[in-house]
């Protein structure tokens, strides 16, 4: 039997078999301890009597540490690890089986590297999912400093795909969420902080604009506006809450006007947004992509394969429908199964998405729903975009979460099991934000006990100490 508060503790935390668990109830047996043994201390017991009756009293440790572990235990998140999953082979199946058609024309998405692909994601979501996302913010520069060199080195090897860095433009995806750990680092260090919040996204933002991979660029800047909006709710940076969000406010309205003044002076700026919503301006050149798409809509089915010919297309469908393999997939979906099926893909993939970004906004740890924003918001913006896309309206080429291309399917798995890691820990994330809520402040209360049995006026004083160091006083009088 243990005597010592240390030895009764290490005790019960060697029964509890959730390792970040081990902590948190070992400050909260601790703390109960310790309040007993001060309880027997005022009943005229030594040091070492008191401390051996408060851990006799709680009982013995191998049983509580038992009755703990039993309580302690992550939340398993298998309906949604067993959607993605699920999604993902679909999306695979889809690749195989709907190009296989063209291979004679072109290179058919390879059955093999397809079930590669599928493996190493499973991997990188089951590997993230058991992963302690806190592992990231306690190593936050490290983290950052890291995702520069590897954007930097991409930069450097990648080849040029359709004029774009090939690897940088994945490495970008990762970039918000390398934005929420640097937000981590910058919590709690006032005015200081808050500026290091905001100079830290420039340098993610130039590497993927040198890319030049323009929807990263923009997911990595919705995604950072959103992400210090929430900081700032939460008032991470010790500045208060109105003036963290006027910053941030103020540093959008200045990005939203510079990008306003950029479309209304370059001429290829507002040539985009003219193919955007009038691709038939420019059929043979830039809005030849989003006719083509338009034409394929136009002689889909409800369900079955459309009839290309009636577009009066000189070339087959695999040989006039640019991307039919990778980002335009979708669009091949709705050719060759029909309208049905595309809706019901988008369906199950816009409510995975919705599921996780409801989860995401019920997390009562801070840290947690920062990190699971940081994946829900771009890919759910990407999702939005591909669907536009695939329905003839496009601004950026994006790919459909778990749905088209092997590598970005590796990605996305990854980063959806980062989220699914926070919502895993939820239990001791909420008893971890209900200790720090308590740890906040500290209040002192003195009140004349003897004046107030004798019916005199009663004087009551308050000391709050906040976790910042700053102090208040408050004073009340009866």
């Amino acid at each position: 039997m243990a005597e010592t508060i240390r030895e009764y503790l290490d005790t019960v935390q060697e029964q509890i078999r959730w390792k970040r668990a081990r902590p948190v109830v070992a400050r909260e047996l601790e703390q109960h301890l310790n309040d007993q043994r001060g309880a027997f201390l005022e009943e005229g017991n030594t040091p070492e009597t008191a401390e051996r009756l408060a851990v006799e009293e709680m009982g013995d440790p191998v049983t509580v540490g038992t009755e703990l572990d039993r309580v302690h235990r992550p939340k398993p998140q298998w309906w949604l690890l067993t959607a993605t999953i699920a999604l993902a082979l679909l999306g695979g199946f889809l690749r195989v089986w709907l190009t296989a058609s063209g291979a004679d024309m072109y290179e058919a998405v390879s059955p093999f590297r397809t079930a590669i692909a599928l493996a190493l994601g499973t991997a990188c979501l089951l590997g993230a999912y058991f992963l302690d996302y806190t592992w990231l913010t306690h190593h936050a520069f490290g983290v950052y400093i890291g995702a520069l060199a590897a954007g930097v080195l991409s930069l450097w090897l990648s080849p040029d795909i359709n004029y774009v860095s090939y690897y940088t433009r994945y490495v970008v995806l990762l970039y918000p969420t390398v934005y929420a750990v640097w937000l981590y680092h910058c919590r709690r260090k006032r005015w200081k902080g808050l500026l290091l919040a905001i100079l830290g996204g420039v340098p993610l933002a130039i590497i993927g604009w040198l890319a030049p991979y323009v929807l990263g660029v923009l997911l990595l800047m919705v995604t950072g506006f959103v992400l210090l909006l929430t900081a700032a709710d939460m008032d991470w940076f010790g500045v208060g809450r109105a003036k963290t969000a006027a910053v941030a406010l103020g540093m959008a309205a200045a990005i939203a006007g510079s990008v306003v003044w950029q479309v209304w002076k370059n001429g290829w700026c507002q040539g985009r947004l003219l193919r955007f919503l009038h691709p038939e301006l420019d059929p043979l050149g830039g809005g030849y992509q989003a006719m083509t798409v338009r034409k394929v809509l136009s002689v889909s089915q409800w369900r079955g394969t459309g009839n290309w010919s009636e577009t009066g297309a000189v070339f087959p469908f695999e040989r006039s429908v640019p991307d039919w393999t990778l980002d335009f997939l979708p669009t091949t979906v709705i050719y060759k199964l029909g309208w049905l099926p595309f809706i019901l893909l988008v369906l199950a993939v816009g409510g995975l998405m919705l599921r996780l970004l409801w989860k995401c906004l019920r997390q009562k740890n801070q840290t947690g729903r920062l990190v699971a924003l940081s994946v829900i918001a771009p890919l759910t913006l990407q999702t939005v975009f591909s669907v536009m896309q695939n329905l003839g309206y496009i601004l950026f080429s994006a790919s459909m979460p778990l749905v088209t291309g092997n590598l970005p399917t590796v990605i996305t798995m990854g980063l959806i099991g980062l989220a699914l890691s926070v919502f895993r820990e939820e239990p001791i994330a909420r008893e971890e934000s209900v200790e720090q809520n308590a740890a906040s402040s500290i209040r002192l209360s003195l009140r004349n006990e003897k004046d107030a049995q004798n019916g005199n006026h009663v004087l009551g004083v308050s000391l709050i100490i906040s976790r910042d160091g700053t102090k208040k006083t408050e004073s009340t009088s009866e």
